[in-house]
């Protein structure tokens, strides 16, 4: 098949849409005519452009990869985890040559063990992977479940004196959303992705987030010591997260600005708790840092939010 390379300039139309025009041979060869249905594959770096052909389709969904010796040796979870991430759904994994049947066979265990894997057959030297209907994970999805654990963190600290749970419930709670924030940042970085150029998130929010969930087991554990619960400082520190990562989730710039003041009213508040009343001054510091790292998650994306809306 030959392939010929054509430049086409991009044109503006209405306030903000681009366009560029089909050459004219591509429309005439596969019938296009106006009003017909383009396919278009967003592979990150370019596009792929089909007729309304699902065979094709298909094929441009479909990645086939020789794995190498050493995936075969350690297996083909992190491997699958990429793929559905990127889009995909279906990967052909070609094995090595004269592989023996029972490393092949806990290969094909343990992809249909994954829970993205809808179905694995297998052929001669490959296994066929298709993964489920489900929408690969994107780091706005999972800010918005970050954003859940975190208000979780909060109802069980808000409840730290009347209703106290174990500490491995409040360290579990920790630990999920610290996870979340890892997947967040692992995902930014497969996709090579920032907050412009992939409605998603800035890649540096990732390592604040990462801190805040621990922060607030240190809180939780500041709590149980002290004799007074400073209720007020601890629900206006709930307002600022849920305004904080509410807005990163949605894209709004409106949410994220107030946030930002919000955190700042309550730095200055622990600040001033801090100085009347020294038996507060460690919970009064966990607080004031909590809403520096805030700061530092709403500042790096506000002025995208503000240029998307």
């Amino acid at each position: 098949m030959s392939v010929n390379i054509i430049k086409r300039r991009v044109q503006k139309l209405g306030g903000s849409s681009l366009i560029i025009t089909l050459p004219k041979s591509w429309a005439r060869k596969i019938g296009l005519d106006v009003g017909d249905t383009l396919i278009i594959v967003d592979e990150g770096s370019h596009l792929k452009i089909f007729p309304p052909d699902s065979n094709m389709v298909q094929i441009a969904e479909t990645i086939r990869l020789r794995l190498p010796q050493h995936l075969v040796e350690t297996g083909l979870t992190p491997l699958i985890d990429c793929l559905y991430v990127k889009g995909y759904k279906r990967f052909i994994a070609q094995l090595p040559q004269s592989e023996p049947s029972d490393v092949v066979l806990k290969l094909v265990d343990e992809a249909k063990k994954h829970p993205k894997v809808k179905s694995v057959n297998m052929g001669f030297n490959e296994i066929v992977i298709s993964f489920d209907g489900v929408e690969p994970e994107t780091p706005l999805r999972l800010i918005k479940q970050y954003n859940a654990k975190i208000q979780e963190l909060m109802d069980v600290i808000e409840q730290a004196k009347k209703k106290p749970v174990n500490p491995d419930v409040i360290r579990r709670l920790a630990s999920e959303a610290e996870d979340l924030a890892r997947t967040i940042g692992r995902t930014l970085r497969k996709h090579g992705l920032t907050i412009c150029e992939a409605d998603s998130i800035d890649p540096s929010v990732a390592t604040p987030l990462t801190i805040i969930p621990h922060m607030l087991e240190h809180v939780y554990e500041e709590l149980l010591k002290l004799d007074e619960t400073p209720e007020d400082l601890i629900r206006k520190l709930k307002t600022v997260l849920l305004e904080a990562f509410g807005g990163l989730s949605n894209k709004s710039s409106r949410r994220i600005t107030m946030a930002l003041k919000q955190a700042e009213d309550l730095r200055a508040e622990a600040d001033s708790v801090a100085t009347v009343k020294p038996k507060l001054s460690k919970l009064a510091g966990l607080i004031i840092g909590i809403t520096l790292l805030v700061r530092s998650v709403g500042e790096s994306t506000l002025c995208e939010s503000v240029s998307k809306e």
